[in-house]
């Protein structure tokens, strides 16, 4: 478990975090992390995972996810465990502890030009509770035309749920999908997610050209999207989800789809052996 100090995390960091929802971090993993999650990359994307999704196959060049990684492989376990990335989770979020969501690869080959479209992680996420983010890491130079990250800062304090969402990506067979528990509230609100790429100038979109090194953390209830790949470099990164200390679980009746059930009932810490800590302040 790392329970390393976060010197790269500053209180301007911090109280920047809060105001925007969004923070880039300069040079924050070396070069052994850089080298090591590049090799796990693309040994993981050759031997893929029951998790493993594929968007717009049609499209030119492959626009590829998966998760869980930690679960069956050393080098992403290693990444949670002992990187950076939890401590400066916990730092940012003010958080005690800080357990581990699930980790996720994203790769978006060169010329895979389907864009993310925008969106607030957090719509199909089984808990309750704001100290909740991700941890973006690029493997490869990234800019606009690569397919780096947009934000629309300061969106996390728009509402306290977000907004409702469409399935937007392409393959129907990797959406979630009603648990069949009627019993459990669907919990999408009714209120639809605004036509941000139609309105550009109404908001504060941000972004960054980022090196490997780099880091972007955002809430679960940032907005944010990235355009497709339209050039000739790969687009390799790792985006590590936590949780803090007042986040519960609390199962949605539509939900991502988990690597199996985490024994936890609805109310319970995120703490088990799916979602272990990773971090202690």
């Amino acid at each position: 478990m790392a329970q390393q100090p976060t010197p790269l995390v500053t209180d301007e960091d911090i109280r920047a975090y809060e105001r925007d929802g969004v923070i880039c971090l300069r040079q924050v993993f070396d070069d052994m992390w850089i080298a090591r999650m590049q090799a796990a990359i693309d040994r993981v994307k050759a031997n893929p995972g029951p998790l493993r999704q594929r968007f717009r196959p049609e499209d030119p060049g492959e626009f590829l996810s998966d998760k869980f990684m930690w679960v069956s492989d050393p080098d992403f376990r290693v990444y949670l465990f002992e990187s950076p990335a939890a401590a400066i989770a916990g730092a940012l979020m003010r958080s005690n502890e800080i357990s581990v969501f699930y980790d996720q690869l994203l790769v978006k080959e060169p010329y895979a030009t389907a864009p993310s479209p925008w969106h607030q992680d957090l719509n199909y996420w089984p808990f309750l509770g704001k100290q909740v983010c991700s941890v973006w890491m690029p493997l490869d130079i990234v800019d606009l035309a690569s397919g780096t990250l947009e934000f629309v800062r300061g969106s996390q304090n728009w509402k306290d749920r977000p907004f409702s969402r469409a399935l937007v990506f392409g393959n129907d067979d990797n959406q979630p999908k009603p648990s069949g528990d009627d019993s459990i509230p669907e919990t999408d609100d009714p209120e639809v997610l605004p036509d941000i790429d139609g309105r550009r100038t109404d908001y504060d979109i941000v972004s960054w050209n980022m090196r490997p090194g780099d880091a972007v953390i955002f809430t679960a209830l940032t907005l944010h999207s990235a355009p497709g790949n339209n050039t000739d470099r790969r687009r390799r990164a790792v985006s590590s989800r936590w949780t803090g200390d007042d986040v519960i679980y609390t199962p949605k009746r539509v939900m991502a789809k988990l690597l199996r059930d985490p024994g936890l009932s609805p109310g319970d810490k995120m703490n088990c052996d799916l979602f272990p800590v990773a971090w202690r302040a």
